[in-house]
């Protein structure tokens, strides 16, 4: 499969949630669409451009990728990577978080790198000084919370997850909403904290649909990084085109 016979290739990040569609032009990563899966139709896509895919949903999508365009290149834990894998069960490891580690590993060589990635579940990927991928975490995300307590309990409603601050709720909305979003930002400037302890040097970076709800602050070493997925999709393809 030549695929470096093209400067152009379509990157495709399907979610738990959403589908995150790029195109590499000479390199660089443009035009980032993030769509509902309904909203998805690759017929409107060029088949000629090569397509590289990483997917934690159903087969049916990456059937529809596979038979569409003439040239695909799925991303696995089989793969040429560019760093060690360390993790124990790659065979189970997400493919979401094998490409935040790939985009890791092409960032801040030398010290420990930290993906947090903050989607449907609260995902973090930790590369070593030395390149090798140990692992991490995965915890419920935002709107899972707020789902879990409905779910779970016969009173309970189900609520809308907004920011807030406060510390207490004077209703069982308010109290919700604060357990759900102030618990969700604690629970992961909690974890930053104790990979700092470990790692003094590490930089952090946040991805994901709910990443713009993390109340930042003034921290040094946290960098938001909307396209993280897609970049390591990239770097996963000129690995192995």
């Amino acid at each position: 499969l030549n695929m470096s016979a093209t400067n152009q290739v379509y990157l495709i990040d399907a979610g738990n949630t959403h589908i995150k569609l790029a195109l590499v032009q000479n390199g660089v990563i443009q035009q980032v669409e993030r769509l509902e899966q309904a909203k998805f139709n690759i017929n409107l896509l060029d088949r000629n451009i090569p397509a590289a895919c990483s997917s934690v949903l159903d087969e049916k999508l990456l059937l529809d990728i596979r038979t569409y365009f003439s040239q695909v290149l799925e991303i696995t834990s089989h793969m040429d990577l560019p760093f060690e894998m360390v993790y124990q069960t790659p065979q189970t490891l997400g493919m979401d978080r094998l490409c935040n580690a790939a985009a890791l590993a092409m960032k801040n060589t030398g010290v420990p790198r930290l993906a947090i990635d903050l989607g449907t579940c609260i995902k973090f990927d930790f590369l070593s000084a030395n390149n090798q991928y140990l692992g991490g975490s995965i915890a419920p995300g935002l709107a899972m919370r707020a789902r879990a307590m409905a779910q779970f309990t016969s009173k309970l409603k189900q609520i809308d997850v907004v920011p807030t601050q406060k510390l207490i709720g004077s209703s069982s909305e308010e109290s919700l909403q604060i357990g759900a979003f102030v618990g969700w930002q604690r629970e992961i400037e909690g974890m930053i904290q104790a990979y700092l302890q470990q790692y003094p040097d590490l930089v952090v970076y946040l991805t994901g649909g709910d990443a713009p709800y993390f109340e930042l602050g003034q921290k040094n070493g946290i960098f938001v990084q909307q396209n993280l997925t897609l970049e390591g999709i990239f770097a996963l393809y000129q690995a192995n085109a």
